[in-house]
C-alpha cells in the first residue's frame, strides 16, 4: 500500500486510510478479470450498477467501498433532490422512468 504522503513524511492515520481505499479499489478492478473471482466481483459493480438505478441510496452506501465516505459526500454535496448532485433534475434514470410511467399510463387508456 502506499500513502499520500509516500516519502514525504510520516503517514497519518488519514494518509493510512486513503491509501488502503485505494488499494481496495485497485484489488477489486483486478478481481473483475481474475478467473474464479470475477463472478463475485461482477455481482458487485452489477447490485451498484441497479442501486444507481433505482436511486436506492442506502444500498449504494451498503455496497461502496468505503460507506462512511460516501454518505458524507452525498450529505455535504446534495441538494433536497432525490438524484444526485451532479445531474438534479437532469437525471437520466429520473427522465427515463418519468417517461416509461407516462407510456405505461397511455398504454392502459389504450387498452381501456
Amino acid at each position: 500500500m502506499v500513502s499520500p504522503s509516500e516519502h514525504l513524511a510520516l503517514p497519518t492515520a488519514e494518509d493510512i486510510k486513503t491509501g488502503m481505499l485505494v488499494a481496495q479499489i485497485a484489488a477489486h478492478t483486478a478481481d473483475l478479470v481474475k478467473d474464479g473471482v470475477k463472478e463475485k466481483a461482477k455481482e458487485r459493480d452489477d447490485a451498484m450498477g441497479k442501486a444507481r438505478k433505482e436511486l436506492d441510496w442506502e444500498k449504494q452506501y451498503s455496497l461502496a467501498i468505503d460507506p462512511e465516505h460516501a454518505r458524507a459526500v452525498r450529505e455535504a454535496r446534495n441538494s433536497s433532490s432525490e438524484a444526485c448532485s451532479m445531474c438534479g433534475n437532469l437525471c437520466a434514470m429520473k427522465i427515463v422512468e418519468r417517461e416509461l410511467e407516462k407510456g405505461r399510463k397511455s398504454n392502459k387508456n389504450i387498452s381501456n
